[in-house]
């Protein structure tokens, strides 16, 4: 089944697809460390989330904060956009009307999602996957790596388009860590790669 790149569904499917996977248990096998990514909103996401499906898996992801979370974002980019689409920052996520989120999404510009990044975490472990979700922007501030970019570019990554390291070398995704470790573990970042490419997206 068809997920949404960065919903729910998605970070579930990786995570049992990884864990049975006999390529990503070999290529991950000595690897330790998180690494934190920083999805930054752009033209791409602006497009897609024009549709019900994307904006079904954005809520579903924003359902897995708290009120109390959520409340961090007053006065920031994301909080800016959670009011230009109308809604405050403690509504009930299971009230927002999907076809009404997307027409407004429609309707937004590149500068009305400017700034606004969205969070998550993978930490291989010695051949097993033990984290992967979606992250607050103050957690895992001490991964070992950090890899920021675009919406495009990470669905690109995503859909097996790309790999980390094309996008990376192009300048595309920032890496931020130790590059040397993370040359030397290269069976790592193809396995999850080849991982990412087998999860059909919407």
């Amino acid at each position: 089944m068809a997920v949404v790149f960065g919903s729910m569904e998605w970070y579930e499917q990786v995570k049992e697809l990884a864990n049975k996977d006999e390529g990503f248990k070999k290529g991950t096998a000595d690897w330790e460390g998180a690494v934190r990514t920083v999805v930054i909103m752009d033209e791409e996401l602006l497009k897609d989330y024009s549709r019900e499906e994307y904006v079904r898996g954005f809520m579903s992801t924003v359902s897995l904060m708290s009120k109390e979370q959520r409340a961090q974002f007053e006065g920031t980019p994301m909080g800016n956009l959670m009011k230009k689409l109308g809604y405050s920052l403690d509504v009930d996520i299971a009230t927002i009307d999907p076809a009404e989120s997307a027409k407004r999404f429609s309707q937004l510009t590149l500068d009305d999602v400017k700034g606004v990044e969205m969070h998550g975490v993978f930490e291989p472990y010695h051949g097993i996957l033990r984290e992967m979700r979606p992250i607050m922007p103050d957690e895992y501030k001490d991964a070992r790596f950090t890899l920021t970019g675009p919406y495009s570019a990470w669905k690109a990554l995503c859909s097996g388009k790309q790999t980390s390291v094309q996008l990376v070398m192009s300048g595309k995704i920032k890496l931020e860590g130790d590059m040397s470790y993370m040359m030397k573990h290269m069976a790592a970042m193809n396995a999850l790669t080849k991982l990412y490419s087998q999860i059909e997206l919407v």
